[in-house]
């Protein structure tokens, strides 16, 4: 409780405005075995509307997911995102513009795209722009061995097609550009004017955000 109280003193005392910035899948949304059907419970959904109306905070929220998979999730107004692991920074009621990929890239990420379909369907793999995740979650319990060998197998695909290679707990994605979440909460803290940011994360791909904010304010890994 003292620690609790302690955190609740230090976010008091930033500057404000204040970038409050929270990832989703395991922070605001529990972790389930299949991403799709994770959801944020009501009360936490509730608190952040209330966040996003108060004045001198502005909130973002900063995901590996791709767009359409978070505003499933989260319907809220008033906040940025980024989506991506940052390859999308939109602000409030902004809306993305189309992006392509060059030729050798969009052949990578096909391939690897394929190659999902033929070796890992035992595990959920999620399909984005230009991107493709690998979750072993739920494989992991039943198959560590097997879940084990397809997330080196991925990784040793991904680099051979000059793919990106991101690693998380019990995710692999292989990516066409590379980006990171401390870069998507950099451009939002820079746009909004914010003078102070909290960052909260819960996995290996939010320490670059958590990094930022604990310079800038009080970074959290929850």
């Amino acid at each position: 409780m003292k620690r609790l109280d302690s955190l609740v003193e230090r976010l008091l005392a930033l500057s404000r405005p204040m970038l409050v910035g929270l990832d989703v899948d395991g922070t605001l949304a529990p972790i389930v075995h299949d991403p799709g059907r994770a959801r944020i419970p009501e009360t936490t959904l509730e608190a952040l509307r209330r966040l996003c109306s108060t004045p001198g905070l502005e909130v973002a929220l900063i995901t590996g997911r791709d767009l359409p998979s978070l505003r499933e999730i989260e319907r809220l107004d008033g906040v940025w995102r980024g989506v991506e692991h940052g390859g999308v920074v939109l602000a409030p009621g902004e809306e993305p513009r189309p992006r392509e990929l060059p030729a050798d890239k969009h052949r990578a990420i096909e391939e690897f795209r394929a190659w999902t379909k033929e070796h890992a369907s035992d595990a959920f793999v999620e399909y984005k722009p230009q991107a493709v995740a690998i979750h072993v979650r739920q494989l992991s319990e039943v198959d560590p061995e097997r879940a084990q060998n397809l997330l080196e197998e991925a990784d040793e695909l991904s680099t051979r097609l000059g793919l990106h290679v991101r690693r998380g707990r019990c995710l692999r994605e292989a990516e066409a550009t590379v980006h990171d979440k401390g870069e998507a909460l950099r451009e939002i803290y820079e746009r909004s004017g914010a003078r102070s940011v909290f960052f909260a994360g819960d996995d290996l791909t939010d320490f670059p955000a958590i990094e930022f904010a604990a310079d800038r304010g009080v970074g959290a890994f929850v």
